[in-house]
């Protein structure tokens, strides 16, 4: 039995903490890519829609139907963002920027998608 009483927790082994030692120093930027790409898909969303594309979310799709466009992409990012605050509030330090980076990486996806998309729908 040791006597030590500092402990330290190890989740994931050292891969995982140096990724998320290299996430850390960039989590302010992270938090600026998940509005930019909120941004950027509720733009992008919206511009497809009015071009007849559909949306692919069945959620979204039922939303956007009954408030229009705006209304519906900006209530799910405001909701998806305000979940994101909430586990980044009680996650340990060590691991706050998994969260920015967790929402962002999806929305850049969509929004590399949508772009897609769109310039597909133009051609």
């Amino acid at each position: 039995m040791s006597t030590d009483t500092e402990q330290t927790l190890s989740v994931g082994g050292p891969r995982l903490a140096t990724a998320v030692a290299r996430l850390t120093d960039h989590e302010t930027r992270l938090w600026g890519v998940v509005v930019a790409t909120c941004l950027a898909d509720i733009v992008l969303t919206t511009y497809g829609l009015r071009l007849g594309l559909a949306e692919g979310n069945p959620l979204a799709a039922a939303l956007v139907g009954r408030i229009g466009a705006v209304p519906a992409l900006a209530l799910l990012k405001t909701g998806a963002v305000g979940v994101a605050v909430t586990g980044w509030a009680v996650v340990p330090d060590d691991y706050r920027a998994l969260i920015p980076a967790g929402i962002a990486l999806p929305w850049v996806v969509a929004s590399a998608a949508n772009a897609v998309t769109i310039g597909l729908e133009l051609a």
